[in-house]
């Protein structure tokens, strides 16, 4: 299936709320999702799910949904916002998206004011109802699992709209930055020589909403072709002049493809690592009388001295004696210097030597920025596609210690914030 949003109204993450609820065919007098999916996952993100609501009301004489929120502080900072979605019970894609969506808004934020503590906060994020149009949102998108999202470039409205930084021209600075490089439907429209200008509409895409759209869109244009299937409108908070205040959400089942056409080339999944001939050896002892500290100096000294890997496992010796095998990686060219190392610093009289070639993924190292500190990654890439993160140990300690969270919500951050910039390189 394809989703279609059409955004000639602009876009809000609580209309775009709003118009997925409809598409799924909520109700007032019967919640559905809003009862059995989005208020559990406000319950996990450690949010009162009771902030969430609906009403059923008119915006340009067209039936819609409205999702409002109900006022309540919200978070201090992204960073905040970021590692509590981590902390949380969310589905990890969930979290994954939402981190990755205020991301965005941090950085849209940083490079529009700075990135001064002054500045630690965007458009909406001192009150919860940002938070919860993320969660709800990406809540929703996960569930139906659409085949693409297509939208049609967004209206972005005209006039002055009251922010976080004061009285700001619409579209704001921070929209322009989310929206920089796709489609968009202008401003105000264009007014002929000598006419009257139109009322300002006002801010017809929010921050949130150009976030997500920016997050989720693969594809800005018309109405697929296809068969409809559903369609939900998600109203916007007040009217607008001029146009229905609306963001509609079309279920689209693509059009067959023609016969004598082919779809998608399948892609061997398992076709594209990059490969060595069987230059490499592994060296290997059985060793049941040493120390782990001595085995494990010895460990150290055959990785300075240029191993590949070393590694050891369990294994019972003769006479039922527990005992380890050492097994060292190396290039074949290496084999004699550190048959030499393992004699010299083990109890051994005696080296294995299997041959063995070697098959890896392509391997790149990056860095990723956590709030406003950096986390070094290793990415893993088969036939071009990201299939690995491994953020760097000791800087997911040194950052864990300075923001004062757990360990591993410090990891997850960094595997998700690499996930999303990194996949599509």
């Amino acid at each position: 299936m394809i989703l279609y949003l059409d955004c000639s109204s602009g876009i809000s993450g609580d209309m775009l709320v709003g118009a997925l609820l409809a598409l799924a065919g909520t109700r007032v007098e019967d919640p559905g999702p809003l009862d059995d999916l989005l208020r559990p996952a406000l319950a996990a993100a450690g949010i009162d799910p009771r902030l969430a609501q609906i009403e059923e009301v008119r915006r340009g004489g067209l039936a819609a949904l409205a999702f409002k929120v109900a006022d309540q502080p919200g978070f201090a900072g992204f960073d905040e916002l970021i590692m509590s979605l981590y902390a949380s019970d969310l589905d990890q894609p969930v979290a994954d998206a939402c981190a990755s969506i205020a991301e965005r808004m941090a950085a849209a934020e940083a490079e529009v004011y700075g990135r001064g503590e002054e500045q630690a906060h965007l458009h909406g994020l001192s009150d919860v109802d940002t938070a919860v149009d993320l969660v709800c949102a990406a809540t929703l998108l996960e569930k139906l699992a659409p085949e693409r999202i297509v939208a049609s470039p967004p209206a972005l409205g005209d006039g002055e709209v009251e922010t976080a930084h004061g009285v700001l021209g619409v579209p704001t600075p921070a929209v322009l930055s989310l929206l920089a490089g796709l489609p968009t439907a202008g401003g105000a429209p264009a007014v002929p020589a000598g006419a009257t200008p139109a009322e300002p509409v006002g801010e017809l895409t929010t921050p949130t909403g150009a976030a997500l759209l920016a997050h989720y869109a693969g594809e800005f244009g018309g109405l697929p072709a296809g068969r409809i299937e559903r369609v939900g409108h998600g109203a916007g908070r007040h009217e607008t002049p001029g146009r229905p205040a609306v963001l509609r959400a079309v279920l689209v089942d693509p059009a067959e493809p023609s016969e004598g056409t082919s779809s998608d080339a399948a892609v061997d999944a398992g076709a594209v690592v990059t490969s060595a001939p069987a230059g490499f050896v592994v060296l290997e002892a059985n060793i049941d009388d040493m120390t782990p500290e001595l085995l494990a100096h010895a460990a150290d000294l055959l990785r300075e001295d240029g191993a590949l890997d070393v590694w050891m496992t369990g294994a019972l010796m003769k006479k039922a004696r527990p005992g380890v095998v050492l097994h060292v990686l190396a290039a074949a060219t290496d084999r004699e210097r550190l048959a030499q190392t393992v004699f010299a610093e083990t109890s051994t009289f005696g080296l294995r030597v299997v041959p063995c070639g070697r098959v890896y993924a392509e391997e790149r190292r990056e860095s990723v920025r956590i709030g406003k500190l950096t986390v070094g990654v290793r990415l893993s890439y088969v036939g071009g596609r990201l299939t690995g993160v491994s953020p760097e140990y000791e800087d997911v300690r040194r950052v864990a210690a300075a923001v004062g969270r757990p360990a591993r919500v410090v990891y997850e951050a960094a595997q998700s914030a690499a996930r999303s910039r990194f996949s599509g390189s």
